[in-house]
């Protein structure tokens, strides 16, 4: 597949020189002389395509009549977020060079261009496009995986209750809500504890947490109407790689 770029400069012989390089190195180019036929060109592609940026990378030319590249620079990165921008300047000034940084360029080069310099700046802003891409998709990829699992783990007919390290209740299921007549809002950040009755606690709790597996175990909640409720889990205790209780996974029947 051909690297798309946006190649802006009002100098013909540059747009020449460059169209060729690229297109010699296997990029798929547009070259344009101006800001405005610039963004004409962006704002054109994107209506055709189903998503934001149609060049992930261009090369801009800084001194140009009319809208000059750096006026161009903060349109394009307001209106094309993603777009990585290369900036030329046949001119030497560190403020220019300050401000397209500050307005969020990817790279300053001078005139006259060095066609291997530029190639390479020009390849490492496609490494970066394309690694924000790659993370942005797995991202999305972990969010949809982590709403997926929650939302097995809410309806699961078994009792789940997960807590931290410290005891502390972290998550439980639809079963566990309808069981207690909690929600899970309301439990989050409770100790495990408090939901189990006090004689229980202080007792058997101990021993069915050391076991870690349990079958028709009694073990006594304390539900929202302080009523308290024997159960018999059949279950097992999950812990850490260091032996601390972080929940429990199972059934209970009365």
């Amino acid at each position: 597949m051909e690297r798309k770029i946006l190649i802006i400069d009002d100098d013909k012989d540059i747009l020449m020189i460059l169209r060729f390089a690229f297109e010699a190195a296997g990029y798929e180019v547009t070259a344009v002389a101006g800001a405005q036929e610039a963004l004409e060109k962006l704002r054109t592609e994107k209506k055709t395509l189903s998503h934001a940026t149609p060049f992930p990378v261009a090369i801009v030319d800084i001194m140009m009549p009319g809208i000059d590249g750096l006026e161009l620079l903060k349109t394009m990165r307001s209106e094309f977020p993603d777009m990585l921008e290369v900036m030329l300047t046949a001119h030497v000034s560190m403020d220019s060079a300050i401000k397209s940084l500050n307005e969020g360029a990817f790279a300053y080069l001078t005139k006259p261009v060095n066609i291997s310099e530029i190639k390479i700046v020009v390849g490492n802003a496609y490494e970066k496009y394309e690694l924000v891409k790659e993370n942005r998709r797995l991202i999305e990829e972990l969010s949809q995986a982590k709403k997926y699992s929650e939302t097995i783990i809410r309806n699961l007919v078994q009792t789940v209750i997960a807590t931290d390290t410290n005891g502390y209740i972290r998550k439980v299921n639809k079963a566990t809500e309808a069981l207690l007549g909690y929600t899970e809002e309301e439990l989050t950040g409770k100790p495990l504890e408090s939901i189990l009755g006090e004689e229980y606690r202080k007792k058997a709790w101990q021993e069915l947490s050391r076991d870690g597996k349990a079958k028709d175990s009694p073990i006594v909640f304390v539900a929202k109407n302080n009523k308290e409720i024997k159960l018999y889990f059949t279950g097992t205790i999950l812990k850490d790689e260091e032996g601390q209780v972080i929940g429990f996974l199972g059934t209970m029947r009365s």
